[in-house]
């Protein structure tokens, strides 16, 4: 693989005593590859004898990093200059302690201002121990990097350098809540790839709506004038913005003051004048005594963000509610009386009007907002509150002149991270660079997903929580040819029953996904095992190796470990059953030092007995027949044999008797009315009595039709679980002339019928049939084949022709038996 394409993608960064060291694995460049271990002064005197530059002395200031100094003034040559910048990228990552740095990889910028990778220290700033556990590349001008911070905290961090022309900030608001990772990828496409995406607002269990403000593209999705609660904003030509927004919009329309709206989308009974738009719905709520005015902008080309005057048209007007609201417009509700009567005598539709939705203070041409709570970063100053809880956090970060943004989570209530006050938040913030920051919402709301996936470790049970907004960070790099091949399992381990999936993707240079190319080839020592249809399956030798997939001139490794079975063992070690009975088999494999592990029998390759026993899939032993021998079970060159003897009296097994009541059976009147033809299912009944059941049906005398009815489970409730070529059956009795039929759900959900039988009046009859297709029919969906295991009884079919008009027919059901042979007078009702 040439050098030139395999950049950085992972850093482990290690801290040792008195001296800053890098171990990185894997970092490959032009000219410079392997594993580098060096102090940091090495590093600096590195790039002094690769650039023939003296090094500047450590500067601790807010505004300069000293590589940042490196990179602007000196002059690199080209032959070295890949190699420089790896080295940069490492000096990022960490700096001296005794310069009051902190450990961070940094991201490529402009070289002006404070950088990612710029860390500082503040007077009054409480420290905290911030150990990176790694750092990796999300696309040029991000990086994740995940922190192990006092408490213990587990905190992700997405550093954004806003100098990239093909990043910016929007936010989303789905229909009804959805989970972080749904929003994200419900924007992610060719062309505004979602390179990751955290939870946003606060909101409301009962409305699904946020608290604050929200702004999507230029529109409002929320608008409220609420108070002290800080917003992240981002203006049209992308800079990012933090303040406390409150909405305020206005209503103009000619030979009238301009009105107040008081909010978009939030309808208060007690505010005069309330608009709605897209994202409230297709149409408005319900009222009475109102006026609503539909508005459509003049032009299309209109200029959309916070605080500009839109012109609009009044196309509608309505004083119910239920409004139809456009898709590029507005519904104004007023429902103020007076107000109302006043705009009604100047406002019909082709009136002109003039629309403004903005904020106090008064911020112009914001387009995307998202509404959080607490400032804990003011210009540098850390929260000064009394809130101490610590909580799952998600918040967003600044640098002091704002080119760089920080999306930031802290897992909680877990352990390995028990989550952080406001306080510890700033503390930790001010250590990484950062000016400015808002609270957004947390505990189990926080969630950090990078391209569609959940990063971090969510709080609640279920995992991640449905929420009613997001905060992403957007890519609108053009897709490139693939530089980067990534494969998936990075490393695994099989045993001989095992497989392994292996999935490949590929990536251009922005890192974003592309197709994986049609030229791959796959490497690997066939010792290991065999690749087929993206499955990886082992070889029967104890070993380890590498499987290297390859396209041109980029690749990727995964390591396999394999292990070999030295031996295997089984409980019951032997078999003793009489026909009918079921035994569980349990199977283990034993490896050089290890314990032993559980062997699924369905990964083992064994013949089945003749006739005398069959071994299901879930290590069921099914005792079919007389007989004795061996069964022989291969897993890998590992084997073993277990004896067997089916000897003995038969054993008839009962699946279902009525004992405990009729539950799980349908009634009549519960039946679907196609399956219950020629009879009255409301005036037919099933009961229970002395232990059996009794159903009874009574002509339909409106249906002139021949009886066709089922008795059935419901949904689901099949009883037991046979064996093809066993035996079924049941007792029943009729006092009438009738047809039944025995029906069978098999394992694949088929419902099959078989024969019937013809029952006679007043007599107890064992009804039965064997389990194989020549015996049944497709009934409902079926087609009159059996699968090998897993059938079950679902109920009965009976027909009767010829009824009388109001007649009735009683039958009665005992107990339900399955045998390997056929069925004999056991338990003969009295």
């Amino acid at each position: 693989m040439s050098p030139a394409h395999s950049p950085a993608k992972r850093i482990a960064v290690q801290g040792f005593t008195g001296k800053t060291y890098f171990t990185c694995n894997g970092l490959t460049t032009a000219g410079f590859h392997g594993i580098i271990r060096m102090p940091l002064s090495g590093l600096m005197s590195v790039c002094g004898r690769l650039t023939g530059h003296a090094v500047p002395e450590y500067q601790n200031h807010r505004d300069t990093h000293p590589i940042m100094s490196l990179l602007k003034h000196f002059s690199i040559p080209n032959g070295t200059r890949p190699a420089i910048f790896l080295l940069a990228a490492l000096l990022l990552l960490t700096s001296a302690p005794a310069a009051g740095f902190t450990s961070q990889k940094s991201m490529s910028g402009s070289g002006t201002g404070s950088s990612p990778g710029s860390l500082h220290t503040t007077s009054g700033s409480r420290q905290l121990s911030l150990d990176t556990l790694f750092s990796e590349e999300l696309t040029p001008g991000v990086v994740h990097t995940r922190y192990l911070v006092s408490g213990p905290n587990i905190m992700d961090v997405v550093a954004v350098d806003l100098s990239a022309p093909w990043l910016h900030f929007e936010t989303s608001r789905p229909d009804e809540l959805a989970r972080t990772t749904e929003l994200s990828l419900a924007e992610d496409r060719p062309g505004n790839r979602v390179v990751a995406a955290v939870n946003g607002d606060f909101f409301s269990f009962d409305t699904h709506w946020p608290i604050a403000n929200q702004m999507v593209r230029g529109e409002f999705a929320h608008g409220v004038p609420v108070r002290n609660r800080y917003h992240f904003a981002v203006d049209s030509r992308g800079r990012p913005f933090m303040d406390a927004l409150s909405f305020h919009g206005s209503l103009t329309l000619s030979g009238l003051t301009a009105l107040s709206v008081y909010s978009i989308n939030r309808s208060v009974s007690d505010a005069d004048i309330v608009a709605f738009n897209r994202f409230f719905g297709e149409q408005t709520p319900r009222g009475s005594e109102i006026l609503e005015l539909v508005l459509i902008p003049q032009s299309e080309s209109a200029q959309a963000g916070s605080g500009v005057e839109l012109p609009m048209q009044i196309t509608g007007t309505s004083e119910d509610g239920n409004t139809p609201i456009p898709q590029n417009g507005y519904v104004i509700r007023i429902q103020d009386p007076e107000i109302a009567a006043s705009v009604a005598s100047v406002a019909s539709p082709g009136v002109l009007a003039s629309f403004r939705a903005g904020f106090k203070p008064d911020r112009r041409h914001l387009i995307d907002v998202i509404g959080g709570g607490v400032r804990i970063l003011d210009d540098g100053s850390p929260y000064s509150g009394t809130n101490e809880a610590r909580h799952p956090r998600t918040f967003v970060a600044m640098d002091r002149d704002t080119t760089t943004v920080l999306l930031c989570t802290v897992d909680g209530r877990q352990l390995t991270s028990i989550g952080m006050s406001y306080r510890e938040m700033a503390d930790v913030l001010l250590q990484l660079g950062a000016w400015h920051a808002v609270n957004l919402d947390g505990g189990g709301s926080t969630t950090l997903a990078i391209r569609n996936e959940v990063a971090n470790s969510p709080s609640d049970p279920g995992g991640e929580r449905m929420v009613a907004n997001a905060l992403m960070l957007i890519s609108t790099a053009p897709e490139g040819a693939a530089e980067r091949l990534e494969m998936q399992p990075e490393s695994f381990s099989l045993y001989p029953h095992e497989s392994q999936r292996i999935t490949i993707n590929a990536f251009d240079k922005f890192q974003n996904p592309v197709p994986v190319p049609r030229d791959i080839h796959w490497e690997f020592d066939p010792v290991l095992g065999r690749m087929k249809d993206g499955f990886f399956t082992p070889g029967a030798t104890d070993t380890t190796g590498t499987i290297t997939v390859h396209s041109g001139d980029i690749s990727a490794t995964t390591r396999a470990r394999i292990h070999h079975f030295t031996s295997l063992t089984a409980d019951p070690e032997a078999l003793m059953l009489a026909p009918g009975e079921q035994a569980m088999l349990t199977l283990r494999g034993r490896t050089a030092g290890d314990a032993g592990r559980e062997i699924p029998l369905d990964r083992v390759q064994f013949r089945q007995p003749e006739e005398a026993l069959y071994l299901s899939d879930d290590g069921t032993v099914h005792a079919t027949g007389y007989g004795s021998g061996s069964l022989h079970l291969d897993v890998g060159s590992a084997s073993l044999t277990i004896p067997y003897e089916v000897s003995g009296d038969a054993v008839t097994r009962v699946i279902h008797d009525f004992t405990g009541g009729i539950d799980g059976w349908a009634t009549p009147a519960q039946t679907h009315r196609s399956q219950i033809q020629g009879v009255d299912p409301d005036l037919s009944s099933l009961v229970h009595q002395n232990g059996i059941g009794i159903w009874t049906f009574v002509d339909n005398p409106e249906r002139d039709v021949d009886w066709d009815i089922r008795i059935t489970r419901h949904l689901r409730q099949e009883l037991g679980s046979q064996l093809y070529g066993s035996y079924v059956g049941a007792w029943v009795k009729a006092d009438e002339e009738l047809d039944i039929r025995l029906v069978i759900r098999d394992s694949d959900g088929q419902l099959e019928a078989g024969p019937a039988t013809r029952l006679v009046p007043g007599q107890w009859q064992l009804i039965q049939t064997r389990l194989s297709d020549s015996r049944f029919e497709g009934y409902l969906n079926g087609d009159g084949r059996l699968t090998r295991e897993g059938n079950q009884v679902n109920g009965f079919r009976i027909k009767a022709s010829g009824r009388e008009q109001g007649a009735v027919a009683t039958l009665e059901i005992d107990r339900i038996l399955t045998s390997p042979f056929p069925l004999q007078d056991h338990g003969r009702p009295d």
